[in-house]
């Protein structure tokens, strides 16, 4: 196993040299997943059980949903080799979170709660990572296992946008972005511990 890993290469893959089966059937890491998703799930469930829905509370949330994703998602992409099909798309995310993170703590001092920034940082965060993830998604989705998941949350990510650019008031986007962090943790622990169970977890892996 640890020599057909070794050939998984982005550039055997695309040239034809690994097939899309032995993708499919190597080791991936489960872990990713369930610890991206643990993260979304907290924000939105203190998102759920808090009576205030302010702008300044939806920015501070959102500014610890970005944070911590940028560090669960920057630790996973540096520790994986180069080779890996993922990489690129967790150093993109978490590159995205972070800054979009960094931008909201930003927000919430100079503004005290801003309902026009809350939106668009959110907004933007969910139009530029849901693309990404939407966008590796389908152009692996005939060599990863993990494509199908990120085609689910890419899309879902890009609703979030849509549904964000139609309402106007604070109580409807903090409402909307925590049951989207609720969802996204879910489906993310689900998605991890169904990889657990159906293939093998790799040595070295990343976390």
């Amino acid at each position: 196993m640890a020599r057909a890993r070794s050939r998984l290469s982005a550039k055997a893959v695309y040239s034809g040299e690994v097939s899309g089966e032995e993708v499919r059937q190597a080791p991936h890491d489960w872990r990713v997943p369930i610890a991206r998703g643990i993260p979304p799930l907290a924000v939105g469930l203190t998102i759920t059980f808090t009576a205030d829905h302010s702008s300044i509370v939806g920015l501070v949330m959102f500014s610890i949903f970005g944070l911590t994703t940028a560090i669960v998602l920057g630790i996973a992409g540096t520790r994986q080799p180069a080779s890996e099909l993922t990489r690129p798309l967790y150093r993109g995310l978490a590159l995205i979170s972070g800054f979009a993170a960094v931008l909201a703590v930003l927000a919430a001092i100079a503004t005290g709660g801003s309902l026009p920034l809350l939106l668009l940082l959110v907004g933007g965060f969910a139009v530029l990572a849901g693309a990404l993830e939407l966008v590796w998604g389908l152009r692996h989705r005939a060599v990863s296992p993990l494509a199908r998941d990120a085609i689910t949350v890419g899309g879902g990510t890009l609703a979030l946008a849509i549904v964000l650019a139609l309402v106007a008031d604070p109580v409807s986007a903090v409402g909307f972005f925590g049951a989207y962090a609720v969802i996204l943790g879910i489906f993310l622990l689900i998605a991890g511990l169904s990889l657990k169970w159906s293939t093998p977890m790799k040595e070295g892996a990343a976390l």
